[in-house]
């Protein structure tokens, strides 16, 4: 059974060829939402945990029940989009972009070969290529399961969001995302991406320690810094407790954007998965490219 599980009544499974499926998996759990074609408002929304989730084994194990589960993932749509939480990826500026060299991109910013699936979309804001590997049994599994899907990684959401929302400010802000095992963080400069890296944390400790340390790397005065925090771990207290000791600009993203009408969905919904609901928005806008 879904964990969280949000349906309007105007959901309808014989018009499911007008909607659009973005679906996200990481070791917590399972979620997707839909969205409508016509209305682009977000229709349906489940979330589903995970437990017990140590390999990709586990996790394509977890993935294979719900898919068999779930009536409503056996549906077809207009179009599917799927999300992978991976620290297995790095930007490239445009100008040296080439499909040819993604696991050179992925090896030399990562310190080591992708054994998986290699990916890479276009992000326009920036005009650069997030790069990035998902396993190759969660790749086929999904391929498999829906036959037509584009493939993304959460950096490519995250930066989406980020760079669009800094596009028209001045001054300096920090963006963190945390996830299960590891936190997105960029830093946006008067509008400009200075900054984007991932950190793995275990808890509220490592999570000020990072952050402390990329804004001490970019000599950023941390008493009037904007901080601000989305992903499914960003409503635990402890952690925007803790950043507030040292960043007292802490707020949790206002999802401005985001047109969610379900009833009964609470107002941490959006930010907690603000990742998964800009997937279609920022998927629609870019280029996707798999290895050959």
């Amino acid at each position: 059974m879904p964990e969280l599980n949000f349906t309007d009544r105007s959901f309808n499974k014989d018009l499911t060829t007008n909607y659009h499926l973005s679906i996200q998996a990481d070791r917590n759990g399972l979620a997707y939402c839909i969205r409508s074609g016509r209305q682009k408002e977000f229709i349906v929304f489940k979330k589903y945990k995970f437990e017990h989730v140590y390999l990709d084994s586990d996790l394509v194990g977890q993935i294979i029940t719900v898919l068999d589960q779930d009536e409503v993932l056996h549906y077809p749509f207009q179009s599917v989009h799927f999300m992978g939480y991976t620290q297995q990826n790095t930007l490239v500026p445009a100008a040296f972009f080439h499909t040819d060299h993604l696991a050179d991109f992925l090896d030399f910013n990562t310190g080591g070969p992708s054994d998986g699936e290699l990916f890479s979309n276009h992000l326009h804001p920036i005009d650069a290529y997030v790069v990035f590997g998902l396993s190759r049994a969660l790749v086929s599994l999904i391929t498999l399961h829906f036959k037509k899907v584009e493939f993304s990684s959460q950096a490519l959401s995250f930066l989406w969001n980020v760079t669009n929302q800094s596009a028209l400010t001045d001054g300096n802000k920090v963006h963190v995302g945390l996830n299960g095992d590891f936190f997105d963080i960029a830093v946006m400069q008067n509008g400009k991406l200075r900054l984007y890296n991932t950190f793995q944390y275990v808890n509220e400790t490592d999570l000020l320690y990072y952050v402390l340390y990329v804004c001490r790397q970019l000599s950023l005065e941390t008493g009037r810094l904007p901080v601000i925090l989305s992903g499914e771990m960003s409503s635990r207290l402890v952690y925007s407790e803790t950043l507030k000791q040292y960043f007292p600009g802490v707020k949790h993203d206002e999802a401005r954007e985001i047109l969610v009408s379900l009833s009964g969905l609470t107002s941490s919904v959006p930010y907690k998965f603000l990742n998964l609901f800009n997937l279609q928005a920022c998927a629609s806008s870019v280029e996707s490219i798999k290895a050959g």
